[in-house]
């Protein structure tokens, strides 16, 4: 310890003594790292880091976290990035995100893998840049797949946090999570606009989640029955405001007709979706884009506020979907909620 404080104070960090910029050189190749937890303050005033810490701390290996999954929303990307920072927070590693190097629905085919969609929408959680992970040479990949990896459950245990688990989300969130500054933007406009209000947010699916009816995924209500509920809930809880998260046009129909002046909806685009057309395979979601410019990052940002929007509400009445599981873990608790939990499809 002598020593060592001895070297904190005679030779700084920053020096140009070529024996100690070699033996900067050769740390850093033998995997260690400039640890910028402390500082020393020389006579002059300028900062310099400690030679020491240069010595005495290993360094953490970045950890890059990739989604293979091409035809999946922007919540469900979110979910299994949750897996990969808590693999990340385990292994005490630095995770950083690439949502480039495989196709996704938030990249044109020509922006694959040249833009990080998920720098659209967040930051990367570390301050670390995918070009300075994939240029490290001590860096890892992870690849998440269902099934595979610990991801947050959909199923209605989780929002009951039965056995912790929401709790443990919630704080791989709060330590790695940080959205973009258009997404906050967006988000503080939203909530100027309706402060005051006492604000009973809805989330459910229609359009292909309901269609295609896939296996194993939770059973969602429908519309008639997310209504009932949000109008027991004004009366029983005082809420004055619904606000509705969703994507089809036919359930917007549906709250418009029974709510009236008292619905808030987020800016978003809504899809007129074929209900008669139930073909597995060429019915789906992602297949649907509007006639605009850059959609695919618009869509992405629209509906990412809108959850965003949504875990801040009083209450919450929901489905079991990727969006509402998002709103969940996202959200620092509701006064009121209720989740209907309706069992899978078969």
């Amino acid at each position: 310890m002598i020593i060592s404080a001895v070297i904190d104070r005679i030779i700084p960090y920053r020096t140009k003594n070529p024996a100690v910029k070699f033996l900067k050189f050769l740390f850093r190749k033998l995997g260690f790292r400039r640890y910028y937890v402390t500082w020393l303050t020389a006579f002059t005033g300028n900062i310099e880091p400690s030679i020491s810490r240069l010595i005495t701390h290993k360094q953490q290996s970045p950890l890059i976290i990739r989604v293979e999954y091409t035809y999946i929303g922007i919540c469900c990307y979110f979910n299994c990035i949750l897996g990969g920072l808590a693999y990340a927070d385990r292994k005490n590693m630095l995770p950083v995100v690439d949502l480039m190097t495989y196709r996704n629905n938030y990249l044109y085919d020509d922006e694959v893998g040249r833009i990080n969609s998920w720098e659209y929408y967040f930051t990367q959680p570390s301050g670390i840049t995918l070009d300075e992970a994939v240029h490290d040479r001590t860096t890892m990949t992870i690849e998440m797949f269902f099934g595979h990896n610990p991801l947050p459950n959909q199923n209605a245990g989780l929002f009951a946090d039965r056995f912790g688990e929401l709790s443990y989300w919630r704080k791989i969130r709060r330590k790695y999570i940080r959205f973009s500054p258009e997404v906050m933007k967006r988000l503080e406009l939203m909530k100027k606009e309706y402060s005051g209000r006492k604000i009973l947010g809805v989330k459910i699916r229609g359009t292909d989640y309901v269609t295609t009816k896939p296996a194993g995924h939770p059973i969602q209500s429908t519309a008639e029955q997310a209504v009932a509920k949000a109008k027991e809930a004004m009366l029983s809880e005082g809420f004055d405001s619904v606000y509705l998260a969703t994507e089809d046009k036919r359930i917007l129909a549906k709250f418009r007709d029974a709510f009236g002046d008292r619905l808030i909806l987020p800016d978003t685009q809504y899809i007129d979706y074929d209900y008669t057309d139930n073909r597995v395979w060429y019915n789906w979601l992602f297949q649907y884009h509007n006639d605009r410019p850059n959609d695919k990052y618009l869509s992405g940002l629209e509906y990412i506020v809108s959850v965003l929007f949504l875990s801040q509400c009083k209450g919450l009445i929901a489905s079991v979907n990727n969006g509402s599981v998002s709103a969940l873990i996202l959200s620092d608790g509701f006064d009121y909620m209720y989740i209907f939990d309706l069992g899978v499809y078969k």
